[in-house]
């Protein structure tokens, strides 16, 4: 078992190394220049998975017209297939497929077959699994663009329900895909543009570039507004004012989301304002309500609304104002009360990493997990081995029994996350 203080270690989101403000000048200047002018529950349906890159938008509107779902009427026609559909994939599985599917888990190391990554997936039936580099996922021979789309592809073929791959792509300090790409421009760099269309230009170029590798979900982008000095997130927000984050992460997502990549707006309810490291503790926020809707939660009512965001990302901080006891992630008050009622989202939630330090100083992985859905959160990211999977799908077993979870509170979160891989045609 790999120890948590290393993992930890190993896990952190940012790099080594830092590109000097040369090279990030030139990249920018590039982009400018580039983009200016048990049974098989889906038995019956096809299951190929991995979607074939498709040409880069290099002029397109950024006005959204996203994949996900959509409250117009004419959507409705669609949607009702699409339930339809997934509805019937519900009907054939087990329960352990679907806790399985709340599960995305990592994995240490470059190898699959044998591995416990392919048992994860082929046994434990977990929903996906997502690329770190600092995992050593990308080391040679996966530091390959065909050797990757490879281990994506093998991965799908063991899987009894086509799996959410993914990886953190956001630019600047957060570039999963330097090895294969190179240094990219941060959020903050791309809203110094003052350009939009920059923003979405690179979230369709690394849907491209993810599409090539057979990942089909980002991480991305960040919609925390920088509001102290010195960021902790650093250069990873795109600015201070919570209209032109909104603009820019908009134009980055519908990037994504246009060209079938599922994108993720993180960190809910938001990290600008933090002044510890969250990998290092919990964070705490004593801002005002009135404060946070105005400033922290501004991104996602515009967005919500604008771009029909496939995920969120909760994350570990606590904010008084909102629930002074529990981190947001593993809140109701936060999840259930205030993003799903309040805001309206209805998409699917994915937890940060559960193995921070700021929730293992007082949970298991376990018992977050079951904390995590009971708050209103799908996807429960954190898992990197098959004893962890093991442990969590018990603890929600456990959890069922006693009466904190239902088997409807759990086919909640099974739907949205398999209507999300119908919608964006990981379920083909």
């Amino acid at each position: 078992m790999v120890k948590q203080n290393w993992y930890l270690i190993l896990r952190r989101r940012y790099p080594v190394s830092k590109p000097n403000n040369t090279v990030l000048t030139l990249v920018l200047c590039y982009i400018l220049l580039s983009f200016s002018s048990c049974s098989n529950p889906l038995s019956g349906f096809d299951s190929a998975t991995i979607a074939h890159p498709t040409p880069i938008l290099s002029t397109a509107s950024i006005t959204p017209s996203p994949t996900g779902l959509k409250t117009d009427s004419n959507a409705e026609s669609p949607l009702k297939a699409q339930l339809a559909k997934v509805q019937q994939i519900m009907a054939g599985m087990t329960l352990d497929q679907k806790l399985g599917q709340l599960l995305i888990v990592e994995y240490i190391g470059n190898s699959y077959a044998g591995t416990e990554l392919q048992y994860m997936v082929a046994k434990q039936y977990v929903g996906g699994f997502l690329y770190q580099e600092s995992n050593h996922n990308f080391k040679p021979p996966y530091n390959i663009i065909g050797n990757v789309a490879e281990f994506s592809h093998q991965s799908m073929s063991d899987a009894q329900i086509p799996l959410l791959i993914g990886t953190d792509q956001e630019g600047g300090l957060v570039n999963r895909l330097y090895v294969f790409h190179g240094y990219l421009p941060s959020a903050a760099q791309i809203a110094a543009s003052g350009n939009p269309q920059i923003a979405y230009n690179q979230g369709s170029l690394a849907a491209k570039w993810m599409q090539q590798l057979g990942i089909n979900t980002d991480l991305a982008p960040v919609v925390d507004v920088h509001t102290v000095d010195p960021p902790v997130l650093e250069s990873r927000m795109f600015g201070s004012d919570p209209l032109a984050v909104a603009s820019y992460a908009g134009a980055y997502l519908h990037g994504l989301q246009q060209n079938n990549i599922v994108g993720c707006l993180k960190h809910f309810p938001g990290l600008g304002a933090i002044t510890s490291d969250p990998h290092a503790g919990l964070p705490t926020v004593n801002r005002s309500l009135a404060d946070l809707e105005n400033v922290d939660l501004a991104p996602y009512k515009l967005m919500i609304q604008k771009y029909h965001p496939a995920m969120i990302m909760s994350t570990d901080v606590l904010m008084p104002a909102v629930d002074p006891t529990l981190p947001a992630e593993l809140s109701q008050k936060t999840i259930n009360d205030l993003l799903r009622n309040q805001l309206g989202y209805d998409g699917v939630v994915i937890t940060d990493g559960l193995y921070m330090q700021g929730i293992s100083d007082r949970w298991t992985l376990s018992q977050a997990a079951v904390l995590s859905i009971i708050a209103g959160d799908d996807l429960v990211e954190g898992p990197y081995n098959a004893n962890q999977v093991a442990a969590v799908v018990t603890a929600f077993k456990q959890a069922m029994q006693q009466g904190k979870l239902t088997l409807d509170r759990i086919n909640q979160s099974v739907q949205r996350i398999l209507l999300m891989k119908v919608q964006y045609g990981i379920i083909k």
